[in-house]
């Protein structure tokens, strides 16, 4: 018994503590916006994957996750290969010749860009990466806990309320939609139709349950929060019986991210200063091609 409390106690002390990942998250959309190079990028990715798959995350999650990392990838790559504006382009497709009648001659021909498509790439990388650290985040992490974080971040107690009650509608939302979809396709309609109509009449309709099922949740939290005294007035001044502790983890981590992030950002404003004319020193010539070359 004692060896088994013992493991579990080493199991605990190594989960990363809501403030952890809240800050983690804050560092990481820096480093993100800091970083150019698709390698970097890309390695700042695939952590953010390997976070997720410690968190020993379900099927279920793991399938909207893919279905997320899937459209905003597409879209993102898809809306910056064909409306990226900068010098050199270069056409790889043209889907609308300038030529044709009103939507040629109106946008002047849609055309695919292969610099586009490599933006788009970088973008993604970047939008991806915090999106799979906030899945983490919520996936890892109760609802109170996270509360508690935001709350001895010095976050205003009513925003940090509103912010778990956003993450706390989303699974209600998602089981409301998955019941109406069930319903119709039980009542025999198809939302794949060859009568396009239809399909938008019909489409239009499941929003009506899903709306009133979500105006009705919200009218019971409201009731809820309110029989238990809940004032914007008084939310910083409410006190909690649990207490959040950092561990040796989360010291570690939160000083490995902070001094990658303070390295990159003195290596950026040094390979400006160079860029610009503003400073150079010889003795950081391999520094500015570190900088240019992967970050």
């Amino acid at each position: 018994m004692a060896s088994i409390e013992k493991g579990k106690l080493a199991v605990d002390n190594t989960k990363l503590e809501p403030r952890t990942k809240i800050l983690m998250m804050l560092i990481s959309g820096c480093l993100v916006i800091l970083l150019d190079s698709p390698s970097a990028l890309l390695v700042c990715f695939v952590a953010s994957l390997v976070l997720v798959a410690l968190s020993k995350p379900t099927l279920r999650q793991i399938r909207l996750l893919l279905v997320f990392l899937f459209f905003t990838t597409w879209g993102l790559i898809y809306s910056q290969a064909i409306f990226y504006n900068e010098s050199p382009r270069t056409v790889l497709l043209t889907l609308v010749p300038a030529e044709l009648p009103f939507i040629g001659k109106a946008t002047g021909g849609i055309r695919v860009y292969r610099e586009g498509l490599f933006h788009g790439i970088v973008q993604s990388l970047r939008f991806n990466t915090t999106l799979v650290i906030g899945c983490f985040i919520v996936w890892s992490t109760q609802p109170r806990d996270l509360l508690l974080a935001l709350v001895q971040l010095r976050v205003p107690g009513t925003l940090a309320f509103m912010v778990t009650t956003a993450l706390h509608f989303i699974p209600v939302i998602a089981n409301e939609t998955a019941a109406v979809i069930r319903s119709q396709r039980l009542r025999g309609f198809r939302y794949l139709r060859l009568n396009l109509l239809a399909a938008i009449r019909g489409t239009l309709n499941s929003f009506r349950p899903i709306l009133a099922g979500n105006i009705r949740h919200a009218t019971h939290l409201g009731e809820s929060v309110e029989s238990r005294g809940f004032s914007p007035d008084t939310a910083n001044q409410r006190t909690s019986l649990r207490t959040l502790k950092m561990g040796i983890w989360d010291f570690s981590l939160l000083a490995v991210l902070s001094c990658c992030l303070m390295c990159i950002v003195g290596l950026k404003m040094l390979y400006f200063c160079y860029a610009n004319g503003i400073y150079y020193a010889s003795w950081l010539r391999h520094a500015y091609t570190f900088t240019r070359e992967l970050l």
